[in-house]
């Protein structure tokens, strides 16, 4: 069986992915299209993208009929009233979530096969650039993520899509548990700037990304306000580092989830500094991400998704740290 925090990142954590990583895709297309050369395929990025596309086919169609399958069932559940019922019919709804996961497992398999079989293609730098920022929480997938890029033609590595792909794998480096966290200064919601390193009289600090659009996100604010007023005073602190575009439901969330005595910094995306972004220092291209850094500023803890597993597992590892002073 597979794990259900598995699941969760597969299913939900995933398709949460930033605009950005589909701008940049859409954006590689354009301009990969013409792209001749030495040691380069001579057909169309077009062309690559059929190939691929029919290869995917069968899983894809697979996964849209689940999907529909899992939207029916879930509709039904909410008209049963019957406890033994409604727990038999949660039951149904969690297998057909596991065949889910297992389809888009299997998907990312397929294209493995065609990164594998087309070193040359510009196509396979980009599916393996959005491999990589779906699946950073998962992180079995990134060693043949690494394998596929190393056999990649030289051409293909060397090319723009290639030099970032080799700074997503620098930052993914340097922002996992045990690395020294990536150094920031920010304005916050008062236009006053804040950076990591002005917290290093605190025990611990946990960044919390988000956006008042993510439901996922928000569903969390009443566990990490308890997390708050628990730790605090022990030396915890919060910063919440958003992904909204508008600044007033930036603030409207915050005020509507009372997080007003947090950090709250407003990051969104930008064409002009997207190598600096915060959160492509820290390897967040999915909401919401949570990681907790130490007074050291050593990055101890790092959470993709929603939900009471995360949270408990957070709250574990700052009672045993807590527990420590």
């Amino acid at each position: 069986m597979i794990p259900k925090r598995l699941i969760l990142l597969i299913i939900l954590f995933c398709p949460v992915v930033l605009a950005a990583q589909s701008s940049a895709k859409n954006n590689s297309s354009k301009k990969h299209a013409p792209e001749t050369k030495v040691g380069v395929k001579k057909h169309t990025y077009a062309d690559d993208e059929i190939m691929l596309a029919n290869m995917e086919k069968s899983v894809t169609l697979k996964i849209e009929s689940a999907k529909k399958l899992i939207n029916e069932k879930n509709n039904e559940l909410i008209k049963i009233s019957d406890s033994s019922a409604k727990n038999a019919a949660q039951q149904n709804i969690d297998s057909l979530n596991e065949v889910l996961a297992q389809l888009f497992t299997q998907l990312i398999t397929v294209e493995f096969d065609f990164i594998r079989n087309n070193p040359s293609s510009f196509l396979s730098i980009d599916r393996l650039s959005m491999i990589l920022s779906r699946n950073v929480e998962l992180p079995f997938y990134v060693d043949t993520i690494i394998t596929l890029y190393n056999h990649l033609n030289k051409n293909i590595q060397n090319s723009v899509s290639g030099r970032h792909f080799k700074l997503m794998l620098t930052n993914l480096n340097n922002s996992k548990v045990g690395s020294l966290a990536p150094q920031f200064t920010l304005n916050d919601i008062n236009n006053h700037p804040i950076s990591l390193s002005s917290f290093r009289s605190k025990e611990y600090v946990l960044l919390d990304f988000w956006a008042s659009w993510c439901v996922p996100c928000r569903s969390d604010i009443p566990r990490l306000k308890e997390i708050s007023k628990k730790y605090h005073q022990n030396g915890l602190e919060i910063i919440g580092i958003s992904k909204d575009d508008y600044s007033l439901l930036w603030k409207k969330a915050i005020a509507e989830d009372k997080t007003q005595n947090w950090g709250h910094i407003l990051a969104p995306f930008s064409k002009q500094n997207i190598d600096s972004l915060i959160t492509n220092k820290y390897s967040v291209y999915a909401i919401p991400v949570k990681i907790l850094i130490n007074k050291e500023g050593l990055i101890i803890g790092r959470w993709g998704g929603s939900g009471d597993e995360n949270m408990d597992e957070l709250e574990k590892l700052l009672d045993k740290n807590f527990g420590k002073n």
